[in-house]
């Protein structure tokens, strides 16, 4: 799996229920499948299903309807009724997403920490400890994030944890360890990749030496 923004995976589905409401199966379907949650879908019950995808779209439109009471109601009855179903992920994050803009991280950390993975698939599974791991940095709390990527070291996402090793490292001082995990970051990053222009300021920064460009 290529690199992505920690949010990309949980807009494709949001993005799909609310411009599909109308063919909601087909529109849930395709969002899984992007997921990674194509294996619980194909899993459930049709019943089972249209009730959980319908509590998803009711929680994604009161929530961009700033409707933040009734999204939190439609929240904990995904939570409560259907804990084994990847949308507990995608609510979650979202919700850690409104608790950060609000300041409250470490609120918002706890959230991502609550989800019980047992029924996700991995790469979402890793998806909810890299955007904890971000908000760890963002409370310089960088000794935390390094020993969460020691415990997981996010295999779907390897060019992300290596930025994030990065700039753990070079916060704490250790240059050289920095310069090597911004180097295993690169190496996992497509030539093409959005970030990689950063990673590699960040390269140099820590004392690496990209190659020099063949000149044409």
């Amino acid at each position: 799996m290529t690199d992505i923004d920690e949010h990309e995976q949980g807009e494709r589905v949001r993005a799909w229920l609310k411009n599909n409401g109308s063919s909601l199966i087909t529109g849930v379907a395709l969002g899984l499948a992007a997921l990674g949650g194509w294996q619980w879908w194909q899993n459930q019950g049709e019943l089972r299903k249209v009730e959980a995808a319908s509590e998803f779209l009711a929680y994604t439109r009161a929530s961009e309807g700033d409707q933040t009471d009734k999204a939190l109601a439609h929240a904990a009855a995904i939570s409560q009724n259907h804990p084994e179903t990847p949308y507990v992920a995608l609510v979650a994050l979202n919700e850690a997403q409104r608790l950060q803009a609000d300041g409250k991280a470490e609120e918002a950390i706890a959230k991502l920490d609550a989800v019980p993975t047992e029924h996700l698939d991995p790469a979402l599974a890793e998806l909810l400890q890299l955007r904890a791991m971000r908000l760890l940095a963002g409370l310089d709390r960088h000794e935390d994030v390094l020993k969460r990527l020691d415990a997981q070291p996010l295999p779907s996402y390897p060019g992300v944890a290596g930025e994030l090793r990065g700039d753990a490292e070079l916060a704490l001082g250790n240059r050289e360890q920095a310069r090597q995990a911004y180097e295993q970051a690169l190496a996992a990053l497509d030539l093409a990749a959005p970030t990689r222009g950063i990673v590699e300021m960040k390269f140099t920064a820590a004392g690496g030496r990209l190659p020099e460009t063949p000149e044409a």
